[in-house]
């Protein structure tokens, strides 16, 4: 029995959570069946039930009704992400796993140029990666640690993803940019040798800049070091606005490169057109503006991406907030929609970046088809590039039955008389 006046004991409110009957109808004065510590919070996360500990304790008038029902929404957020993230990130998987397939088959028979598609199996193994990590985080994660494990994907993404998919881009457009200006030098000048460092390059910096931010990942997984390992105001708020700039900054990097490359082909294609040279830069372009359906993606994806990223620094900025001040007025509700917003916007930029790994295959299939996939081509027959073209020449010697050039031939023979005056 309770006496009067006395607050209610934690494990008495959080009978509540598991039972059906609504807290108003529920006299504070009968007896409660006494549970153990692991059903009373069966339903709550760890910092969830701690709260209610400490608010049963201070606040009589607790509104249960409603925490149960942020709750519900809550589990339902975090199963509706756990639901679609690894179906999304197998998909990935499975169409980068074919691409990249598709690519080395056709390196070996030589239909493609090697020094351009170096870059796209990059690109493709770091969606490997990042389709592997999602599916494998997700599927192991439950809907106590869903929050977290999604929160630390989206900063993944902000990150590495992010910073590999721009630099990989950056490289194409810039040797399509070498290969139209400085066609004879191109060789040279992109060797194997350099493309692995390059790419070796690409790598290392997206795992340094990834790393950077592992503070604020250790922050994120257990928010119980957070004051220790990386506070909001020293930490976490500096790495936010650090990632929002680079997301920024890269995509408008990725916008004037493409542009100022596109413009020079044109240039170059006009001054073709107006000397009456061969025009074949204007099929270069066109495979170009082909490329741009990668560009236009990446934007597409990356300014969602950068909007949520947006939003997600001023939500951390109330989740701090919240988090400092609900151990004095238990405003458990703001705490709870908060944390649903927080890890609603980091699920959908998840699924987002997942949505553009399976379209960058589509589009790599759908503009590269004649050379990567030769035997859905109708007429069967394979396009030779300008390196495997070899001129043939003959010699300019004396022939018989020709008139003092090799050029011409005569099929009836030459009379002794025919050259007389």
């Amino acid at each position: 029995m309770l006496d009067e006046g006395r607050p209610p004991d934690a494990s008495i409110i959080s009978a509540f959570f598991s039972s059906s009957v609504p807290f108003s109808l529920v006299k504070l004065n009968k007896k409660l069946p006494r549970v153990t510590e692991r059903q009373d919070y069966a339903i709550m996360s760890d910092q969830l039930a701690q709260l209610v500990r400490d608010c049963a304790a201070r606040v009589p008038n607790f509104q249960i009704d409603d925490v149960v029902q942020r709750q519900s929404r809550w589990d339902n957020a975090s199963s509706t992400i756990l639901r679609m993230a690894p179906a999304f990130s197998i998909i990935a998987f499975v169409f980068c796993i074919i691409l990249l397939g598709a690519i080395i088959f056709a390196l070996l028979r030589r239909r493609i140029p090697s020094r351009k598609y170096s870059f796209v199996i990059s690109r493709t193994a770091a969606d490997i990666f990042s389709s592997a990590l999602i599916a494998s985080a997700t599927l192991l994660a439950n809907k106590w640690s869903a929050s977290y494990a999604v929160m630390a994907l989206f900063l993944y993404v902000a990150t590495f993803g992010l910073v590999q998919s721009t630099l990989s881009h950056l490289a194409i457009i810039v040797l399509r940019h070498i290969s139209v200006t400085r066609p004879y030098g191109f060789q040279s000048m992109c060797s194997i040798r350099r493309l692995s460092m390059a790419i070796a390059f690409t790598w290392c910096i997206s795992i340094l800049y990834a790393a950077a931010f592992a503070p604020l990942a250790t922050a994120i997984i257990d928010p119980s070091k957070t004051d220790n390992v990386c506070s909001y105001s020293n930490c976490q708020r500096p790495l936010i606005i650090t990632a929002i700039c680079i997301i920024a900054i890269s995509m408008s990097t990725v916008v004037v490169c493409y542009g100022f490359v596109v413009a020079k082909l044109r240039q170059i294609s006009y001054s073709e057109r107006m000397h009456n040279e061969p025009n074949v830069t204007r099929r270069k372009l066109f495979k170009f503006l082909g490329y741009g359906g990668h560009v236009a993606l990446y934007l597409f994806i990356t300014a969602l991406v950068l909007s949520g990223a947006i939003i997600i620094a001023h939500n951390l900025f109330i989740y701090n907030n919240v988090r400092a001040m609900v151990q004095r007025n238990c405003d458990v509700l703001d705490y709870i929609d908060t944390i649903i917003r927080l890890e609603t916007l980091a699920g959908g930029a998840v699924l987002l970046w997942t949505v553009r790994i399976i379209f960058d295959v589509v589009i790599v299939f759908a503009t590269e088809y004649p050379q990567l996939v030769p035997w859905l081509v109708v007429d069967n027959l394979e396009p030779l590039r300008n390196n495997q073209i070899m001129p043939v020449r003959h010699g300019l010697t004396w022939q018989k039955g020709c008139v003092n050039c090799p050029v011409f031939s005569i099929e009836n023979r030459l009379h002794r008389y025919d050259m007389k005056n």
